[in-house]
């Protein structure tokens, strides 16, 4: 006599290896990001950013003067970004930010940082610069300049602000591992 398989046992063994496959196919994707995204991945990234930092210390001086000069021309800014094509600067009780054409002077100054998609400026971060890299593979990393930070200071800044990492360049400037929180990152840099 055939012996009837019950459609809930059926079932039953269906959903486990459903289920069990499922769980197996996230522990691979996970595991995929983190040997990506995660420390290893910051390790090879901050050596080739160590590395172009090295090769371009005189251009970051240069850029940071500028930008100091910038901070100085407009003190109520609450936000100063300067890309190669465009300067913007946000004026307290404005709708929007005021921008101009960065004058062929400033763009030879930020063509020589290479990878540097934007250089910014926040009083909220209390004297500290950003360069950005945006057109990298993702995640995005930046370089700091706080002129005034210790090692450990900026390693607190940067535990304090959602950075997974940094790694010091010399006296006031650190490279920051990218921020995982979307949110976060957001909230850091609007």
């Amino acid at each position: 006599m055939p012996h009837r398989r019950s459609p809930g046992r059926v079932l039953v063994v269906t959903l486990l290896v459903v289920t069990t496959g499922y769980l197996a196919w996230r522990v691979a994707v996970l595991a995929g990001l983190e040997a990506h995204f995660g420390s290893g991945f910051d390790e090879q990234r901050f050596n080739r950013l160590q590395q172009e930092y090295d090769r371009r210390q005189d251009a970051f001086a240069r850029a940071d003067a500028r930008m100091r000069k910038l901070i100085a021309e407009h003190p109520r800014a609450e936000r100063i970004d300067w890309s190669r094509y465009r300067t913007c600067v946000r004026e307290p009780g404005r709708p929007s930010d005021t921008c101009t054409t960065t004058p062929p002077r400033d763009q030879k100054v930020y063509d020589a940082l290479w990878g540097v998609s934007v250089i910014l400026y926040q009083p909220k971060d209390e004297g500290r610069t950003f360069y950005r890299f945006y057109h990298e593979d993702p995640p995005r990393y930046t370089i700091m300049r706080a002129p005034e930070d210790t090692a450990e200071e900026a390693e607190e800044y940067a535990d304090a602000h959602g950075f997974r990492s940094t790694r010091l360049l010399g006296p006031g400037w650190t490279i920051l591992g990218p921020i995982d929180d979307i949110g976060r990152e957001e909230k850091q840099f609007p």
